[in-house]
């Protein structure tokens, strides 16, 4: 027998769906969200949904109005820029906290990672290289999940899916040889360097998000 459902499953459940909603853009930036609507469509009540609203406001993917309208929030380049800036001194401390401990296995995974991908770079395929390159950086993340960190960067990643989604933001050719930069430094088990080659990593793309910003130009299509 299928037990019912909790207020807290069910709110879960909610905060799940919209999320993947949000990601997957089916439900754009600057979409206002009716409440009604997205009851009937969850097969829920407005309870527990606008719990999980709150949920992803306090997460940056919903902006609540004033008059309490929620709307899926815009991510332009200087949105995006501002979050790059908080991955770049996260990031930076996941690679310091890293470097003196990672494990073999680990170094091996991400070079075979990078190694995967290679025909991809040479090719110009862009969604396998988006991918990897997510992959990349939340496999970093998740070996330090039982640090604070890691749920620092939790919400930051997901924020960081919804914005490659719009397209990879630096060339396949530029970002492949700074991952691997980003592994050497790890495997030398050198904090200092890995520390500093995660930042400028990251801080090249947050330039020319700057940069676009300064120009008035559009995410990348």
């Amino acid at each position: 027998m299928r037990l019912p459902l909790t207020s807290e499953t069910l709110e879960d459940h909610c905060y799940r769906e919209l999320r993947q909603m949000i990601l997957g853009g089916h439900l754009v930036s600057g979409e206002k969200l009716v409440q009604e609507d997205l009851a009937v469509r969850l097969g829920v009540s407005r309870t527990p949904l606008r719990s999980a609203i709150a949920r992803l406001e306090r997460e940056n993917f919903i902006k609540l109005t004033t008059r309490g309208e929620a709307f899926v929030a815009e991510f332009g380049p200087r949105q995006i820029a501002d979050v790059f800036e908080m991955r770049a001194v996260l990031e930076g401390l996941t690679c310091r906290l890293l470097a003196p401990t990672i494990e073999r296995k680990h170094i091996l995974y991400l070079r075979s990672l990078m190694a995967s991908v290679k025909p991809a770079v040479e090719g110009d395929d862009r969604d396998v290289y988006r991918d990897a390159d997510v992959e990349f950086h939340t496999y970093l993340t998740n070996l330090v999940t039982d640090h604070p960190l890691g749920r620092m960067l939790e919400s930051l990643h997901l924020i960081m899916a919804m914005s490659l989604a719009q397209g990879l933001l630096r060339a396949p050719e530029e970002t492949f040889g700074e991952h691997i930069q980003i592994i050497d430094a790890l495997e030398a088990g050198d904090p200092d360097v890995a520390e500093r080659a995660m930042i400028d990593h990251i801080r090249r793309t947050i330039a020319i998000l700057r940069q676009r910003t300064d120009a008035g130009e559009p995410p990348p299509a």
